[in-house]
């Protein structure tokens, strides 16, 4: 995807979850990361690390993990639509293990609230991007985190580190394309100056 403008490469992004196996280079993966931490953090603290998993074994089994995750919180609530996006996610928890890469945003401290650990998400974004403009399919998912302290265990992430995201990386297989995302128009959820209200 050459010549990609940054707009292109935000409205080009979605989520892949299915994709080729073909390896992605180390360089790539370099460069992603590299992309990575170019966000913005709090205070420039910089709290991130990222866990790159190559490893079949160590996939197996974090695949696992994150199949008990999809069926403990996901499908074994009957109120979800089956439709593409549900059989899509379903696909990937079952197959998870077949992707290339995985990898884990970390962040280093943090609390339970909402802005604890928040600096990770700019750079999981940054991470996304680059992969698309390279032509990788990525998606963040978190299922793997009803299995928290069994992967940290794996992967010998430290007690004071937290998993933010794991987020699957490959080229996208024979189906999967870019752009098209469906996204609520931008005056139904812009408000100005005060709730509900529109422009002038």
């Amino acid at each position: 995807m050459p010549d990609m403008t940054l707009l292109d490469t935000i409205y080009a992004q979605r989520a892949i979850r299915r994709f080729r196996p073909d390896p992605v280079p180390q360089e790539v993966i370099e460069q992603l990361i590299a992309a990575a931490v170019h966000a913005p953090s709090g205070g420039n603290r910089q709290p991130w690390s990222f866990v790159v998993v190559r490893d079949q074994a160590l996939k197996e089994q974090i695949g696992e993990w994150y199949l008990d995750g999809w069926n403990t919180t996901y499908a074994s609530d009957p109120s979800k639509p089956h439709n593409a996006l549900y059989r899509s996610a379903e696909t990937l928890a079952h197959h998870l293990a077949e992707t290339p890469v995985l990898i884990l945003a970390c962040s280093a401290g943090g609390g339970g609230s909402i802005t604890s650990g928040s600096s990770i998400y700019p750079a999981v974004q940054n991470l996304m991007l680059a992969a698309t403009a390279m032509g990788l399919g990525t998606v963040i998912t978190t299922f793997h985190r009803r299995h928290e302290d069994e992967v940290k265990a794996l992967l010998g992430i430290p007690e004071e580190v937290h998993t933010a995201a794991l987020i699957p990386l490959g080229y996208p297989a024979e189906g999967e394309h870019f752009g098209g995302a469906r996204r609520r128009p931008i005056a139904e959820i812009t408000h100005y100056d005060r709730w509900g209200s529109t422009p002038d």
